[in-house]
């Protein structure tokens, strides 16, 4: 029996055991990220109105654009992987809620380039901090051996996720 044969059960029991609780864990997150982002609503732009965030959009846009500071439309809609139609409307949701702004790139005019406000980077460092809380307190039912070998683990997929993907 190959490797891969022996740990076919193992991994269905995984992917279904991630699929259970993944529908509660975006509830609660969601539920949560709301709260936060109320207690920011203060510098908020649109305080006071209904929140129409969708954080996980929030996150995976921010995740791209917050390490770089600013980037072209282009580079945002490869960053995302998404038709450069689709990022344009994403980017104008960001923009409607306070949390990017456009700006005119200084060597080519016809270029757009987007950056997080300040209240984006705030946001986005908000949810960054409750997430990783979140992971570590997924991960407290582990030792710090195990926290270590499981972390250098998931990295090495992700690398090979990436691998794949190109």
């Amino acid at each position: 029996m190959s490797e891969n044969r022996l740990y076919e059960s193992q991994i269905t029991a995984v992917v279904r055991g991630f699929m259970q609780v993944w529908n509660k864990f975006e509830s609660t997150l969601s539920r949560e990220l709301t709260g936060i982002e109320g207690k920011l609503n203060g510098m908020h732009p649109h305080a006071g109105e209904q929140s129409n965030t969708n954080y996980e959009l929030f996150f995976r846009a921010c995740n791209s654009l917050y390490p770089t500071g600013n980037m072209t439309m282009s580079e945002f809609s490869t960053a995302l992987s998404v038709p450069l139609s689709t990022a344009t409307r994403i980017v104008d949701w960001l923009v409607d809620n306070g949390y990017v702004q456009r700006l005119h790139d200084m060597d080519d005019r016809r270029v757009v380039r987007i950056e997080l406000t300040n209240t984006g980077k705030e946001l986005y460092r908000e949810v960054d901090r409750y997430i990783r809380e979140r992971v570590l307190k997924i991960l407290e039912g582990l030792t710090p051996e195990e926290t270590s070998i499981l972390l250098t683990l998931m990295s090495k997929v992700v690398t090979g996720l990436k691998m794949a993907a190109q």
